[in-house]
């Protein structure tokens, strides 16, 4: 359980740091870039928003785990279930070729409108195809 607990300490340090970062990194690039659209700078804005409140409602969750003995043992077997871990796997097996998939078709769809978004897709593909099979790789050696 101890372990459990330093697990959950890290990913409230994690949350905290993503917190700081991300917003001194918003207000730096503000200063350094007068030329952006009021379009782009709304929806920057709102993603950083979006993240830093995502980020703050799990630290509470993290905060509350770590005060009350008997919430954290109820969230340490949930992360233990072999059924939710199994579901997860699938889950998220299932939801990578399926964007992959729908990522190729875009890129076929907006070859006929924008080359440069077709491009920008493709870049897209190919990391995230880069990024499955590497992940493939480490867990075939792992496990």
């Amino acid at each position: 359980m101890e372990k459990f607990k330093k697990i959950i300490k890290f990913r409230f340090q994690l949350c905290t740091m993503y917190m700081c970062s991300g917003t001194i990194l918003y207000f730096v690039l503000q200063r350094l870039t007068e030329n952006v659209p009021d379009f782009s700078k709304g929806m920057l804005t709102g993603l950083l928003v979006g993240g830093d409140l995502l980020a703050l409602v799990y630290m509470i969750r993290c905060c509350v785990l770590l005060r009350d003995e008997k919430k954290l043992k109820e969230a340490y077997i949930k992360s233990k279930d072999e059924r939710n871990n199994e579901i997860s796997k699938e889950t998220m097996r299932t939801a990578s070729v399926i964007t992959l998939m729908c990522t190729g078709l875009a890129i076929i769809i907006t070859g006929f409108f924008s080359i440069t978004v077709s491009l920008t897709l493709f870049a897209d593909l190919t990391v995230s195809t880069l990024i499955v099979l590497l992940v493939n790789a480490f867990y075939k050696k792992k496990m």
